[in-house]
């Protein structure tokens, strides 16, 4: 009795460390012929991405070649290779401390802004604010029905600030 349960706890523990070890570990191939390809994968910049295999003749370097964004893996210059990652379950330790330094910012105006341009400075940190949060790309153009164009840089600045305040 007592070694049938041993076996059965060895049997649990065992399936339970492979699970979780495969769990965290999935792989993507992404190439590119030379133009800049991006490979979606949701909230990539959060799944510990590396290049497992190099698959291609020209070298691939993190952050020139390639690199990991809130929309996928990206690759460029005939960078071709495979990409290990983290699946969805698994989250940097680091990410709520990372982002909880960020509470209190109030995306207050620069001093060379006043008036309407504040106004729509201030628009732009929270859209900017709340896509860094959700972990989104930086791209101020998805919200160009919100500003009036004769606004659009100061809008652009403000999102650009609450973006990076928030990454």
């Amino acid at each position: 009795m007592k070694s049938s349960f041993i076996a059965i706890s060895v049997l649990a523990l065992a399936s339970v460390t492979l699970g979780m070890s495969t769990a965290y570990a999935d792989k993507m191939k992404c190439k590119s012929k030379g133009d800049f390809v991006r490979c979606a994968l949701p909230n990539a910049n959060h799944r510990h991405v590396n290049l497992h295999e190099e698959t291609s003749h020209n070298k691939c370097e993190k952050g020139y070649t390639w690199g990991a964004d809130s929309d996928g893996i990206w690759v460029d210059g005939k960078c071709k290779g495979v990409f290990h990652y983290r699946s969805d379950k698994g989250h940097h330790e680091d990410y709520q401390e990372k982002h909880s330094r960020h509470e209190g910012r109030s995306g207050d105006c620069p001093s060379d802004i006043r008036g309407n341009e504040c106004a729509y400075y201030r628009d732009g940190y929270k859209a900017g604010k709340d896509d860094g949060k959700a972990s989104m790309s930086r791209a101020y153009e998805r919200y160009s029905d919100d500003y009036d164009s004769r606004f659009e840089k100061y809008f652009a600045r403000g999102y650009k600030a609450g973006w990076n305040d928030y990454r």
